[in-house]
């Protein structure tokens, strides 16, 4: 039995070879290798595909390199490439944000020609229809799929048991963000090395900016009214800016701004830590062999406030095709994508890891039907979580946009992580709250103007 789930890759590189060489012989033939490169997110569970490609996979006459990256850098890296026509990777490693405006911009290849050269027995073996239909959906244009969901999420509350029940605290099982707040101030105690709650601190529109938008949300703010004004400066959003700063300095790690969900999900492993918001793809780590707090973490839904409003998220890492790499690597690179994709991979995650860490969750339905992945704690919980989500109707007031933790246009992306720096400047009193908050109304607004939606 192996476990992926507590490597910490900062910029590793794996070679993943998957043949020796670059030229092969067959009957004295000679023949070259088609060489394909692909990168991945620092993530456990894309860390243990990684590990898994590199020991499992194999395909006639293709070598595979992977490489795993910080997930800001590789954001950076994949919009940088599909934007300019690059092809220094033939596969990219996306999201649903991604996944519709790429395909509007011919960003990606459409799989449908893929799909319809399969054979009747390999289109069979594969199952579309097993895959869950919000996550297909919000990788398909007008009904066609673009990239393929390697896992899902929604997110929810993760708390450690033991310190709730040392301190005689109880976890609702739908809590609002002030009693996290107040839960996890009880349990904060410095003295001991004890961090009361743990959430992403460092910028980045796909890093703090995922919970902090559905703190947003669940306050009941908006970005935008239906004429495409922007409503950062309201009573709602400022709620909301002012809990998030209250629960990371009032009972946060000491420093904020370098945690990802990396060193949120190491500080939660260790036991020392209350309560983490975030995405439902990180319990497996904290129920694998190597962590403290295995089978002693209670899981609770996303906050919401008594407008009870969308209160979680919805985000996939999605395999997609680069247009404009050579016809046999993108062959090469969909065959490798259904078998990273497929039930015959989960079955195999499950057999050489049957705690679940390595198992991609949220991609099929059958998943949740294989016995030993029901029963592991967090199953039943994220398929509510993901069943309960409407990603069209983000907050209590009706808005011009679709998302969750994001909104789905091409300019969220500078918008989004240019609030996170702000963000970020208030927690740690560089700016004042209506500094902050001007900035981010002025970001938006521009949005609005030089986007010419309004």
């Amino acid at each position: 039995m192996k476990h992926f789930t507590k490597v910490s890759l900062t910029m590793v590189l794996l070679a993943v070879f998957l043949f020796a060489g670059t030229t092969v012989f067959a009957g004295g033939a000679r023949e070259e290798v088609v060489e394909v490169n692909i990168a991945l997110a620092n993530n456990p569970l894309s860390q243990a595909l990684a590990q898994i490609a590199q020991e499992e996979y194999s395909a006639e006459g293709v070598r595979v390199n992977i490489s795993v990256l910080p997930e800001n850098d590789l954001r950076q890296r994949m919009t940088t490439e599909a934007s300019t026509g690059g092809t220094t990777y033939d596969m990219f490693y996306i999201g649903p944000y991604e996944g519709q405006t790429w395909a509007r911009y011919g960003w990606l290849e459409n799989l449908e020609p893929y799909f319809d050269n399969l054979s009747a027995e390999r289109l069979a073996w594969y199952d579309r229809d097993d895959v869950i239909q919000g996550m297909a959906d919000s990788l398909s244009l007008d009904g066609e799929a673009y990239a393929l969901p390697f896992y899902g999420e929604s997110s929810f509350i993760m708390y450690n048991k033991e310190l709730f029940e040392q301190n005689g605290l109880v976890m609702p099982d739908e809590p609002t963000w002030e009693e996290i707040y107040e839960l996890a101030k009880e349990i904060h105690d410095p003295d001991a090395g004890i961090v009361g709650m743990t959430m992403r601190g460092a910028p980045g529109w796909g890093m703090s900016g995922a919970p902090f938008v559905t703190m947003v949300n669940a306050f009941g703010g908006r970005f935008f009214d239906m004429d495409w004004n922007a409503t950062v400066d309201t009573p709602e959003q400022r709620a909301a800016w002012e809990m998030y700063k209250r629960i990371l300095r009032d009972a946060g790690q000491e420093d904020i701004l370098a945690y990802t969900y990396n060193e949120c999900i190491a500080l939660m492993q260790s036991g020392n830590c209350g309560i983490y918001y975030d995405a439902t793809s990180i319990a497996p780590p904290l129920e694998s062999a190597e962590s403290a707090v295995r089978g002693k973490v209670g899981y609770a839904m996303a906050p919401h406030q008594e407008l009870k409003t969308n209160t979680s998220w919805l985000w996939n890492w999605a395999m997609g095709v680069n247009p404009n790499s050579s016809q046999a690597k993108k062959e090469a690179v969909f065959d490798f994508m259904i078998w990273a994709t497929s039930k015959d991979f989960v079955q195999m995650t499950l057999e050489r890891d049957p705690s679940g860490a390595s198992t991609p969750p949220g991609s099929r339905s059958s998943t949740y039907l294989i016995p030993e992945y029901a029963d592991v704690p967090y199953a039943e919980i994220t398929l509510r979580t993901l069943e309960e989500i409407d990603f069209t109707n983000p907050t209590l007031e009706p808005v011009p946009y679709v998302g969750l933790q994001y909104i789905a246009i091409p300019e969220f992306a500078d918008a989004g992580t240019r609030m996170t720096e702000y963000l970020a400047d208030y927690v740690v009193d560089r700016i004042t709250l209506d500094e902050a908050i001007r900035r981010t109304q002025e970001v938006f607004e521009q949005v609005a103007v030089e986007g010419e939606y309004k």
